[in-house]
């Protein structure tokens, strides 16, 4: 049975082999990345599965009854967290399914693991914190959901300001319960990227982030985009579901395409940055398609820029 090996992280990650920090290397180690590449009537199984899906799924992203959806989503995570003392393995976000067949390499995977998803995210957060978050003071994660990510950044850098915010008021509220009952430097806020507040002012040497957050702007991202051009973090990283790293003479790539218009992910983020590095008002550092994501959509990419004076 194949498994992802440490020098497949690298190819996914487009990283340098000594960029890998120990923990990451441990984790490989310590996990179970083995799997099946499904094949015949096994991936026509799942190819008739997604085609199903494709016609009944009636989830609009962006549409106003999702607004609802998010803040009693996250307040159910805030009431597991409560309720089980502080447990920091709550924050999981639900949409990160165990047992589920997944994305790699343009082939769909049916892993040994069940947490295999999971622990696959762990290793590429992991090393991305190490890779670019280091030197900068303070850390905005804008749509931070759980608090997931901002957790693992505190256990990282305890010493940074971390700042969570989201547009609806359960995760602003479950981020400030992380960061009272575990006594860490996190404060949530809210903040809605389609309509940005002025007032929220971002400080010196800072670095922002979003992780599947974007993708819910349903394309109306310009507004953010020019939020964080007058604001001027030193750093961007965007985690994000990109439809125009997909190859569309790939079967399963396109299905994945017409999943990810069918429900109205954001499209022309990318081609947006694209734009502004040609009129010279960013530098783009990295683009990385990671090649691995769920059974629907490749929701790990990678997207690092910053502002020009």
């Amino acid at each position: 049975m194949p498994k992802v090996t440490f020098h497949d992280f690298i190819e996914s990650f487009g990283a340098e082999e000594n960029s890998m920090p120990q923990e990451c290397i441990d984790l490989i180690a310590r996990k179970d990345f083995s799997y099946e590449v499904l094949e015949g009537t096994k991936r026509d199984e799942v190819m008739l599965e997604v085609l199903k899906k494709l016609e009944s799924d009636r989830q609009v992203i962006g549409a106003k009854e999702r607004q609802e959806v998010w803040n009693n989503g996250w307040n159910e995570n805030l009431q597991d967290f409560i309720n089980s003392g502080y447990d920091l393995q709550k924050l999981v976000p639900k949409f990160i399914r165990p047992n589920k067949i997944v994305r790699y390499k343009q082939n769909y995977i049916c892993p040994a693991n069940p947490n295999f998803e999971l622990d696959y995210y762990s290793v590429f957060r992991k090393w991305l914190f190490a890779r670019y978050f280091q030197e900068f003071s303070n850390i905005y994660e804008f749509g931070c959901g759980t608090g997931f990510n901002l957790v693992t950044l505190s256990q990282l850098y305890p010493d940074k300001n971390l700042y969570g915010t989201d547009f609806v008021k359960s995760s602003v509220d479950l981020v400030n319960a992380i960061a009272k009952a575990h006594n860490i430097k996190l404060k949530g806020s809210i903040f809605d990227m389609i309509n940005p507040d002025e007032s929220f002012k971002l400080k010196g040497n800072s670095l922002i982030f979003t992780i599947g957050s974007i993708e819910q702007l349903a394309s109306k991202f310009e507004d953010f985009l020019q939020y964080l051009l007058r604001n001027r973090p030193a750093l961007c990283v965007h985690v994000e579901p990109t439809v125009e790293l997909y190859d569309e003479n790939n079967l399963i790539d396109y299905l994945g395409i017409k999943f990810y218009k069918k429900r109205g992910y954001t499209q022309g983020f990318l081609p947006r940055l694209q734009e502004l590095e040609k009129n010279g008002k960013i530098q783009i550092l990295k683009v990385k398609r990671l090649y691995f994501g769920s059974l629907f959509l490749e929701g790990y990419n990678l997207m690092v820029w910053r502002p020009l004076k």
